[in-house]
C-alpha cells in the first residue's frame, strides 16, 4: 500500500505504509531536503487534503503500522509541528502546525489552526486540573490509632494468616513441616 506525500513547490513522492509509523516518518524526513535528518519524530506530521492532522507526534506507539492510520492511494501533506519555547507558559504547548508547501490552500491552513486551537484548549484544561490537584495537604491535630499500632500493643498477635483455620489449612501446614 502506497500513499502520495506532497511538499515544497508541488513536489511529491511515494511512501510505503506497510511499515511502522516511526520508520515512515524517518523516510519522510530523509526525502525532504529542507529538514535535517536528526530531528526527533515529533517535529513533523502528515495531514490529508482536508487539513486533518494524523497526530503521529502524540501517539505513544510509534511501532504500530502506518497502514492502520493512513488510507492507501491518498495524498498527504508534510506539516511541521512548532512547540512553544521552553519556559513560556505551558510546557509542550503547540504554537503552530505549518504545512511544508510553497502555496498551501487556505482551507488546509484554517483546518490546521482549528486543530491546534482544540489541542491547545485540551492542554490548558489538563494543566488547570493538575494545578487544582496540587492543593497543600492539611495536617490533622487529632492522632488516631492505626490498625498496625493496635496489633503491636496486643501481646502475641502477630499472625498474618486467617483467624480461623480450615481443615485444608491444617493439612497443608502439617504437610509443610514434614
Amino acid at each position: 500500500m502506497f500513499i502520495f506525500i506532497k511538499h515544497g513547490d508541488n513536489q511529491q513522492f511515494l511512501a510505503n505504509t506497510n511499515c511502522s509509523v516511526l520508520l515512515l516518518l524517518h523516510y519522510v524526513r530523509h526525502e525532504l531536503p529542507q529538514l535535517p535528518f536528526g530531528l526527533p519524530p515529533d517535529i513533523i506530521d502528515l495531514c490529508d487534503a482536508m487539513g486533518t492532522m494524523q497526530l503521529f507526534f502524540l501517539t505513544k506507539t510509534l511501532g504500530d503500522y502506518a497502514n492502520k492510520f493512513l488510507t492507501a492511494r491518498n495524498t498527504y501533506y508534510v506539516c511541521r509541528v512548532e512547540h512553544e519555547a521552553p519556559g513560556t507558559g505551558l510546557k509542550n504547548a503547540y504554537r503552530a502546525f505549518v504545512p511544508l508547501l510553497k502555496n498551501p490552500e487556505p482551507k488546509i491552513i484554517d483546518a490546521l489552526h482549528t486543530q491546534r486551537d482544540l489541542l491547545q484548549r485540551g492542554q490548558v484544561e489538563l494543566f488547570r486540573s493538575q494545578e487544582a490537584k496540587k492543593v497543600a495537604p492539611i495536617e490533622s491535630s487529632v492522632k488516631l490509632p492505626s490498625k498496625s499500632s493496635r496489633r503491636s500493643d496486643e501481646v502475641g498477635t502477630t499472625r498474618s494468616g486467617p483467624l480461623f483455620k480450615t481443615r485444608e489449612n491444617i493439612i497443608r501446614s502439617r504437610d509443610k513441616h514434614r
